[in-house]
C-alpha cells in the first residue's frame, strides 16, 4: 500500500532562517571579541551617482577620532567591500591592522541606529552591536504555507529574505484503488466506470488530503515553535486555507498574520516567489501597525517618562517606537535607572554619576530586563506614532 502521508520534495522546515543564523553567529563571535574595531552601518544604495555610498562612509569615519592613517586604511577596506556589496545596508566591523573585516553582513532591512535613521554611522571603540540586537528583537520570522490538494509549499520570510523550507505533495493510495476497481468490475486491471465507484474514490481523495492537510498542519506547528514570536500566513484557495487552518491548534491559530490568494502559478521558483511574498508580509505587518496605534491610544501609555518606568518596572508587554526616531536619555550608573532627562533621574540618584546617551544604546537590555517585546513602526505609521505619542509608548501586561 502506498503512503498517504505528505511525501517530502525537499529539505524540512530548519529551526533558523540562514539570515537569521548568519547574524546570531556574527554577534557570538563579536562577543568573544577583544580590543577595539570601526563598527560601520552603510546604505548602500546608489542612486544616481555610483559614488555616493563610499562618500558616505568617508564623511562618517572622518568623524571619528583616529589618526589619518589608520582612518585611510579604514576607508580602503569599506572600499574594497563595497565593489561586490550588492544594494543593502553594509555592516562592517574593520580592524586597522588587518586586511579583511572581523565582521561583515549585507542586510536587506535597515537596523534602528543610535540617534535616528541615517544613511551611514561609524563607531570607534567596542563593537556597536545594539543595532543588530534590535533588529533581531523586532523583526519576527514568518512562516508561509501555500497548499492545495495535492501539493504543499513552505516558506520562511526574515529579515527581508525569504527562502523555501520545505515542499510536500499528497501521496494517493493508486495500488488499493486498483485492487477495488478489479473487485468491482470483476476484470483483473480494468477499473470501474462512474457511479457509485468514482463516487467512492472522490470520497478517498478528500479523506486523503484531509490527511494531507492535517500532517501539513503538524509540521507547520512544528516551524512556528522554534520561534516564540513567529507569525503565520496561509496562501491558497480559500478552501483549503480554512482547512489548514481548522487543523491547526489554537495558540497556532492566533499567529496567522495574514490569509491570501495563491498566485497565477503556484509551481514558480522560489526567487519568483521572494518578491510577492515579502510585499504581502511587508503590507500585512503595515496594517497590523495601523490597528496598533489605536490600541495604543485606547489602552496604551505614552510618553518618554511614563513609558520608560513601565518598561524597567516590567509592567509593559510591547515597547514601541518609531524606526526614525530616538530619544536622548540620562541614565543614573547606580542603580542603572533611565530616564527621559537629568531632573528625572536625578530624583533616583540625587547626588550620583550619571551618563547621557541614547536610548538605543541601552534599549536591547532594557527590554531583556523588562521582558518587553519591541515593535519599530515603519514609514506611515512611524511618523503618526511619532506625531500622537512621541518617540516610545508601550502596551501594558493584562492581568
Amino acid at each position: 500500500m502506498t503512503d498517504t502521508t505528505p511525501t517530502e520534495a525537499r529539505a524540512p522546515v530548519p529551526q533558523e532562517q540562514p539570515a537569521r543564523r548568519d547574524l546570531l553567529d556574527l554577534l557570538k563571535r563579536l562577543d568573544a571579541h577583544e580590543g577595539s574595531l570601526a563598527t560601520v552601518i552603510l546604505d548602500v544604495h546608489a542612486g544616481d551617482d555610483p559614488n555616493a555610498p563610499a562618500q558616505r562612509a568617508d564623511a562618517a569615519l572622518r568623524g571619528l577620532s583616529l589618526e589619518r592613517e589608520r582612518r585611510e586604511r579604514l576607508e580602503r577596506q569599506v572600499r574594497e567591500r563595497l565593489r561586490s556589496a550588492g544594494e543593502g545596508v553594509l555592516v562592517l566591523f574593520l580592524d586597522p591592522a588587518r586586511d579583511e573585516p572581523v565582521g561583515e553582513r549585507l542586510l536587506r532591512v535597515a537596523p534602528p541606529l543610535p540617534g535616528g535613521t541615517a544613511q551611514a554611522a561609524a563607531w570607534w571603540g567596542p563593537p556597536v552591536t545594539s543595532p543588530l540586537r534590535l533588529l533581531l528583537a523586532s523583526r519576527s520570522p514568518l512562516v508561509a504555507a501555500f497548499v492545495d490538494e495535492r501539493r504543499a509549499r513552505l516558506f520562511v520570510v526574515d529579515l527581508g529574505e525569504a527562502i523555501e523550507a520545505g515542499a510536500y505533495v499528497r501521496a494517493i493510495d493508486t495500488d488499493a484503488w486498483r485492487r477495488y476497481g478489479e473487485h468491482s468490475t470483476g476484470m483483473p486491471g480494468r477499473p470501474a466506470r462512474g457511479g457509485a465507484g468514482m463516487d467512492d474514490f472522490e470520497a478517498r481523495k478528500d479523506a486523503w488530503t484531509a490527511r494531507f492537510v492535517a500532517e501539513l498542519a503538524e509540521r507547520l506547528q512544528i516551524a512556528v515553535g522554534t520561534d516564540p514570536n513567529a507569525r503565520l500566513a496561509l496562501i491558497g484557495e480559500p478552501r483549503r486555507t480554512k482547512q489548514l487552518e481548522e487543523a491547526l491548534s489554537v495558540p497556532a491559530r492566533e499567529r496567522i498574520l495574514t490569509r491570501a490568494p495563491a498566485p497565477a502559478d503556484p509551481d514558480l521558483p522560489t526567487p519568483r516567489w521572494a518578491g510577492p511574498l515579502t510585499e504581502l508580509v511587508a503590507e500585512a505587518r503595515q496594517a497590523e501597525d495601523r490597528a496598533l496605534l489605536e490600541r495604543l491610544e485606547q489602552e496604551g501609555v505614552s510618553g518618554p517618562g511614563p513609558t520608560l518606568e513601565a518598561l524597567q518596572e516590567g509592567r509593559l508587554h510591547t515597547l514601541v517606537a518609531p524606526v526614525e526616531d530616538d530619544l536622548e536619555i540620562v541614565r543614573c550608573l547606580e542603580p542603572g535607572w533611565i530616564a527621559p532627562d537629568e531632573a528625572s533621574a536625578r530624583a533616583v540618584c540625587p547626588d550620583g554619576p550619571i551618563e547621557r546617551a541614547w536610548l538605543r544604546d541601552r534599549l536591547y537590555e532594557l527590554l531583556q530586563s523588562g521582558r518587553a517585546d519591541l515593535r519599530l513602526l515603519h514609514g506611515d505609521a512611524g511618523r503618526e506614532a511619532s506625531r500622537r505619542f512621541g518617540p516610545v509608548a508601550g502596551l501594558p501586561r493584562r492581568g
